[in-house]
């Protein structure tokens, strides 16, 4: 719309308009800044001028209404002020929080029910707002209520979520409420989940949650699962920790390429990136035994493992791989090695033993001086009572100072 300004009158009054929006601007802006300025001193003279200055301005009511519930400790009067606040502007979650305190003071639980509920309201992502009003139906034995604010913790605020899952563990006890009411439906929490259920013990419920994870039919990393596929393992729940493994192999098209046809050794090539978890090799860095792959020397494949003897006792070279097995069956167990330049009284050797009661099914000769590459293998038959076995790298006895290198390749665990 074009507006004439021909005339000196329009010109005139136009002019006094755009005199009178500038001068009520630079007021607001006056007033607003001394607000400001008065509400940094952070006294309750000061803040009583600062919404006295800006009288339509909730902040300034806000942050008088929390001196005078905290600092002052004046509940009635703030609570005055606090009111005043939300009803300048009703969309600020925290004017909401705060009143809600000042209505627990008081011990008028209605109403800080109806401030909390304002407050989800206002913001209803806000994981702190979320976390206040659960805890109060937490108090107020309002389980139902508590769930759902409870998820909106556990989905926003990472640092909360054990805080959250711990809470509504202890106050349901009930896998299947959780994982339908609180819990997103996302790895992380789940395995979060998983996490504090194995601390405590609970192994049905850990169970429920991990195949519930599975079948959510979403990724996560294969490392996420081993902490709870070790938990199976301690718990001597082999046929479990097999299924994990398993049902990690068909999500994974990678994994699946780790194992060999007939051969329980997962990985045996050792052609693979080392997974330290689950079924595959494991390994633990000392200052003893130096690991890694060596590309230039092999038995089969492309590559070996080689260890590095540094000159001190060592027992263990922190070398190992789980493999599940059949009870009263037979099995024969091979393995290439190598050595070059072992200087020790006992080198190493490869070891197969029951992984829960130690029992030794194979022990190979030890390695000394220099020797090419030579397989060594032995035929054996489970016990009654095995379940796992525990393939690793030992030294027997382990007393004598060693240096020197030793390689080992295709290692193969067959059932006859």
């Amino acid at each position: 719309m074009q507006v004439d300004l021909n005339s000196a009158l329009r010109k005139l009054i136009f002019a006094l308009i755009c005199a009178l929006a500038v001068g009520s601007y630079l007021a607001a802006i006056s007033r607003h800044f001394l607000a400001l300025t008065l509400a940094a001193q952070s006294d309750q003279r000061s803040l009583e001028r600062a919404a006295k200055v800006e009288t339509e301005s909730a902040e300034w009511r806000w942050e008088l209404g929390r001196y005078l519930l905290f600092v002052a400790q004046d509940q009635k009067a703030a609570v005055t002020r606090l009111e005043q606040a939300v009803a300048l502007n009703s969309h600020v979650a925290p004017y909401w929080l705060d009143l809600a305190a000042g209505y627990e003071v008081s011990g008028d639980t209605r109403r800080q029910r109806q401030a909390l509920e304002s407050a989800v309201q206002a913001d209803p992502t806000a994981p702190n707002v979320a976390w206040q009003a659960a805890n109060f139906y937490v108090v107020d034995n309002d389980v139902v209520r508590a769930l759902p604010l409870l998820r909106v913790v556990m989905k926003y605020d990472p640092e909360q979520l054990n805080s959250a899952l711990k809470l509504c563990w202890r106050i349901t006890r009930n896998v299947t409420v959780m994982l339908r009411e609180a819990v997103p439906a996302e790895p992380s929490p789940y395995f979060t989940f998983l996490a504090l259920l194995t601390a405590q013990g609970e192994n049905e419920a850990a169970e429920v949650v991990w195949n519930r994870l599975v079948n959510l039919g979403q990724s996560f990393p294969v490392s996420d699962a081993f902490p709870y596929f070790d938990y199976l393992v301690q718990k001597h729940e082999t046929g479990a920790a097999v299924q994990v493994w398993e049902e990690l192999m068909g999500r994974s098209g990678p994994l699946q390429s780790y194992n060999q046809a007939g051969n329980l050794v997962v990985d045996g090539g050792l052609e693979k990136d080392f997974l330290n978890g689950g079924f595959d090799w494991r390994y633990s860095v000392t200052n003893a035994v130096q690991l890694s792959v060596d590309n230039s020397e092999f038995h089969g494949g492309s590559q070996a493992l080689r260890m590095a003897f540094q000159g001190a006792a060592v027992s263990d070279v922190g070398f190992f791989e789980y493999v599940p097995v059949l009870p009263n069956t037979d099995y024969r167990f091979s393995v290439y090695t190598k050595a070059e330049d072992i200087e020790s009284a006992s080198g190493p050797r490869l070891e197969v033993l029951d992984a829960y009661s130690g029992q030794p099914y194979v022990l190979t000769d030890d390695s000394l001086g220099t020797t090419a590459w030579r397989q060594q293998s032995a035929d054996f038959r489970t016990r009654s009572d095995t379940s796992l076995l525990v393939v690793k790298v030992s030294r027997v006895p382990s007393d004598p100072l060693i240096k020197g290198k030793f390689w080992i390749d295709d290692v193969s665990l067959v059932q006859l």
